[in-house]
């Protein structure tokens, strides 16, 4: 995986995680997996590599529609606190394309 300090790409380019990252250098327990047509939230807890949790949601996603999935919906907004700059909810709305936030 390519490192950056709040997201992480797949070897493959066919995912990008997005992770909370408290400023320590390391990643957070909590993250968005983000593919070109869904997004799901994941957690590293106790494990080396990420896993899923919560149901995976369509892109482009209405984020007033993820009120109430607590998973989800705290995940982004910590992200989006710690990390103003992100384009997270440009790719989660279909602002940007996925292959764009790649890079």
């Amino acid at each position: 995986m390519m490192l950056a300090s709040m997201k992480t790409t797949g070897a493959s380019k066919a995912y990008i995680d997005y992770w909370q990252d408290y400023g320590t250098g390391k990643r957070s327990h909590f993250g968005i997996r983000v593919w070109a047509d869904h997004c799901s939230a994941i957690t590293n807890v106790g494990a080396e590599n990420p896993s899923l949790f919560g149901e995976p949601h369509p892109i482009p996603l209405d984020l007033s529609g993820t009120k109430g999935q607590h998973s989800l919906n705290n995940v982004i907004g910590e992200h989006m606190q710690r990390h103003p700059d992100s384009d997270l909810i440009a790719v989660l709305t279909g602002q940007k394309i996925f292959k764009d936030a790649l890079g």
